[in-house]
């Protein structure tokens, strides 16, 4: 299945869509945290840390997943336009070959001819 532009693009900003949505949620949970006094106000600089590096770090790796599968098909592209021209150089070659055999053939039944 070959997809088009379009749909490489919906599948690469999507998720990042909703991993933005996720990640405000995130933030708003710590935010509701953190005036309780609870263990959150302690290590809330680090939660915002690792929340944004997360949310950074899967944005990257879906990135260039989705810029592989892009590739992944240009190349199919390009290795079926070569296939078809090397199998019509191929199939060029099988008809001299096949003439060239013929043309043997021929001049062996002369020569048996030319014998008798």
């Amino acid at each position: 299945m070959r997809l088009s532009k379009t749909n490489i693009l919906l599948i690469g900003i999507v998720p990042i869509v909703f991993g933005l949505i996720i990640i405000f949620d995130y933030f708003v949970s710590l935010n509701l945290l953190l005036p309780n006094g609870l263990t959150v106000a302690k290590t809330y600089s680090q939660l915002v840390v690792i929340g944004i590096a997360a949310f950074l770090g899967l944005s990257i790796y879906w990135s260039i997943l989705v810029y592989y599968i892009y590739m992944i098909q240009e190349n199919e592209i390009l290795i079926q336009g070569n296939f078809t021209e090397l199998a019509g150089s191929g199939t060029k070659h099988l008809e001299n070959a096949k003439s060239l055999i013929e043309q043997v053939l021929k001049d062996i039944k002369t020569t048996e001819k030319l014998k008798l």
